[in-house]
């Protein structure tokens, strides 16, 4: 029987081999597991195995099976080197780090642990660290190209621009045609201000080397960093055309091309992504650019995203830090708990976000907060993330202007890519239109890419001057700014796509102020005001970086272009036989605080419905996370109801009785519009600024009421009013008269009080 088992794992073993040996890393896997089964020693099969599972991206696999050969050889530096590789790529950064580093003290001489460590060290955002490893793996290979390529990386992580560019210098001195190290030289320069030498850099080496479509794809890169976004795409276009699946100019072109043509983008990609099934930055790419993709079917692009972040996290475990954004974005708009809480904690992002310099990232993140605590660190995030974004910027000489008090114009400025049909618009308008030209100027600054629509267009006859300048670089626009003479700027668009939030770091106006496009204190300690109402100011001034720009009654009005939508008559509950919650809220908000009250008001009303009015609505996945959510907090799937569409969404409010806001990051826009629509809705109220929007809403429309200050009241409110079918009824067909009596139905009042406060505060 011995003898029969041996041999049986002997054929297996011998198997295995042959399946090496022609790369079928699927048939070792199946055949080392044969061997495994028949009795073959760990000894034998553990390491090879473990590789191949690796090899097939089944990391945690490949972890289980080494584990015994690594319990048993904890003195042996490469076999705990191994383990450190496996748990890297599987994600396990803390835990690689560890084991690690084990194997550094055990071989100080071995150079795989120190460029491991480095590896892994980068991947968890800690620059210094990777530096300091990398740097110890020099001392054992200097002559390598790849280490002083890793350790500039880090470098230009931290701002040490001369640093990193004598690194490129040294790795080029070794390996003369490596484009990468080429780039990243050209990107040194670059970022310290060398562009002289940048570009005499280039030419020498495009000179010698003008039929290599890698160096090309580097002059193409540093004409985008210096404003030139045409001449870049035609440099592209030119790679693209010899080489449709070209890797690294199949990246560039999708990045500059960008939200101006989303379909070319996803087209490109997939291209690259079939020719380069092994790039994480391909697959990566493509799966966030489905996430932004909205022509065509949105719900098949979902579907499409959803589908490529599954994949990317099964394939690129390791990588899981990197794309955290892009699955994060995708989970979130599926509903998808389980993977969103492998995509990592939130600190950790945070830091890893904080060195990249990632602003963008964290804007869906506001509202992943629990604690006071958790709130003052997000400020202090926004603060570091401004400190080093204004180290790198010299501000601008501002040119003289007389005093206000001489009996000049008070000239204001208001930079987003968004003025144009967009919300941002539906809540700027009436300053746009509203303003006395005897005594104000107004300037709009835009870098929307595509062509201007109809609002846009009538926005520039409305103000004094409107820039369009897409594509332009920030310091160009910080100086073409600045040439105005602003008495204030407002930044109304954020870290959002096609904005320039850090254009504020150059301070172009004599005062910096933030309104509507980002709900929290965005960073720049260059940016010195930021619009408030007593409702929506937090008590806690830690929760700020700018001091309160604060108007006396709201933040906001509402304008013309809440146009009539037609109201329904009677009642939702009155028309269909049960009372329906819902909700039009972007999915990035739906933390498991928010479900778990969404839930109880559910469970609290039991024959109640909840819709979900959203583009996802549509979607077979989210439709499916939804249910799931639900179910998990005892709420039946079957009383959840969707409907999917994008910019059509308002006639849709008539089949919602009560909106139940997300929290803690609460509506804005989505609130006022069910308030316009009719529909009553229930928020809480927190600390922080965001927590806040809806609260001002409500109390500027006369519903403050339904503004509560905890979970529990939240559902008692929402319980009450599903209670009170008159005063719904009332609202419902009152609620715009309601709501042109108040603040936030009264634009021209806002206008006044605005530009009063404008003037007040820039003649201080």
């Amino acid at each position: 029987m011995a003898h029969s088992k041996l041999t049986a794992a002997e054929l297996a073993l011998a198997d295995a081999q042959a399946a090496l040996g022609r790369n079928d890393n699927a048939a070792a896997i199946a055949a080392f597991s044969r061997a495994a089964a028949a009795g073959a020693s760990p000894k034998l099969t553990a390491r090879p195995h473990a590789l191949a599972l690796s090899q097939m991206g089944h990391h945690t696999e490949a972890i289980e099976v080494f584990r015994p050969l690594f319990a048993k050889n904890q003195k042996d530096a490469a076999t705990i080197n191994l383990m450190g590789v496996f748990l890297k790529r599987a994600g396990r950064l803390q835990k690689a780090a560890e084991v690690l580093e084990k194997a550094r003290k055990l071989r100080p001489q071995d150079l795989s642990p120190w460029q491991n460590l480095g590896n892994v060290h980068e991947a968890l955002g800690n620059p210094e660290r990777a530096a300091f490893f990398y740097r110890g793996g020099l001392k054992i290979a200097p002559n390598s190209s790849e280490l002083w390529r890793l350790l500039g990386a880090q470098q230009l992580s931290l701002m040490q621009f001369e640093d990193a560019a004598n690194s490129f210098r040294r790795g080029l001195a070794l390996q003369p045609a490596d484009p990468m190290l080429c780039a990243l030289l050209v990107i040194a320069y670059q970022r310290d201000g060398q562009i002289d030498e940048a570009r005499a850099f280039i030419q020498k080496m495009r000179a010698a080397r003008p039929a290599d479509d890698d160096f090309a794809v580097v002059e193409a890169r540093f004409k985008v960093h210096m404003g030139d976004t045409a001449g870049a795409l035609a440099v592209l276009r030119a790679i693209l055309e010899r080489q449709p699946a070209h890797l690294s100019a199949g990246l560039l072109f999708a990045v500059t091309i960008g939200d101006s043509d989303r379909e070319l983008v996803n087209t490109t990609l997939e291209t690259v992504v079939a020719a380069h099934p092994d790039s994480f930055d391909a697959l990566n790419r493509l799966t966030d650019s489905y996430a932004r993709s909205r022509y065509g079917s949105e719900t098949a692009h979902i579907e499409r995203a959803y589908q490529l972040a599954q994949k990317l996290m099964v394939q690129f475990p390791a990588h899981v830090p990197n794309a955290a954004r892009t699955l994060r974005t995708i989970f979130m708009r599926v509903l998808d708990e389980d993977r969103m809480a492998q995509t990592g904690q939130l600190p950790d992002l945070l830091r890893l976000w904080q060195h990249g310099s990632k602003h963008s990232f964290v804007h869906y993140e506001l509202g992943q907060v629990e604690t006071l605590q958790d709130r003052i660190e997000l400020v202090e995030w926004h603060r570091q993330w401004g400190q080093k974004v204004a180290a790198k910027i010299d501000p601008i000489h501002l040119p003289q202007s007389p005093a206000l008090a001489l009996g000049r114009k008070l000239r204001i400025g208001f930079m987003s890519s968004d003025l144009r049909n967009h919300p941002i618009t539906y809540f700027a308008l009436p300053l746009l239109e509203g303003y006395d030209r005897e005594q104000v100027e107004v300037f709009c600054y835009s870098f929307y890419e595509k062509e201007p629509d109809k609002v846009q267009q009538h926005l520039q006859g409305q103000v004094t001057a409107f820039r369009h300048w897409p594509r332009r670089a920030d310091a160009q626009v910080a100086q073409g700014i600045a040439a105005d003479g602003l008495d204030i700027l407002f930044e109304l668009g954020g870290s959002t796509a096609m904005n320039k939030l850090e254009v504020m770091a150059y301070r172009p106006a004599r005062l910096g102020a933030s309104w509507l496009g980002y709900p929290h204190s965005a960073g720049l300690e260059q940016i010195d005001l930021i619009l408030t109402d007593p409702f929506l100011r937090p008590a806690d001034p830690r929760l700020l970086i700018e001091r309160p720009f604060e108007m006396p009654e709201t933040w906001v009005a509402l304008s013309r272009m809440f146009a009539p939508h037609e109201i329904a008559d009677g009642t939702p509950q009155a028309r269909k036989g049960y009372l329906t919650f819902g909700t039009a809220n972007n999915p990035y908000k739906y933390t498991p605080a928010c479900l778990d009250a969404w839930a109880g008001v559910l469970r609290e009303v039991p024959n109640a419905r909840f819709l979900f009015l959203r583009p996802e609505g549509g979607a077979d996945s989210f439709m499916q996370g939804a249910r799931t959510a639900f179910a998990r907090r005892d709420v039946d799937p079957d009383r959840i109801d969707f409907i999917g569409v994008r910019g059509d969404h308002m006639r849709h409010y008539n089949e919602i009785d009560i909106a139940l806001d997300s929290l803690p990051h609460v509506g804005g826009t989505t609130t006022c519009e069910a308030l316009w629509m009719g529909v009553p809705t229930i928020s809480l109220v927190g600390p922080g600024f965001l927590e806040r929007l809806s609260s001002s809403n409500l109390s500027n429309a006369g519903l403050g009421d339904l503004a509560v200050f905890s979970v529990n009241d939240y559902i008692a409110r929402a319980a009450e009013l599903a209670a009170d079918p008159a005063r719904r009824m009332a609202l419902r067909h009152g609620l715009r008269a309601q709501i042109a009596a108040n603040p936030l139905g009264q634009p021209a009042r806002f206008t006044k009080h605005f530009y009063d406060l404008a003037r007040k505060v820039a003649s201080e």
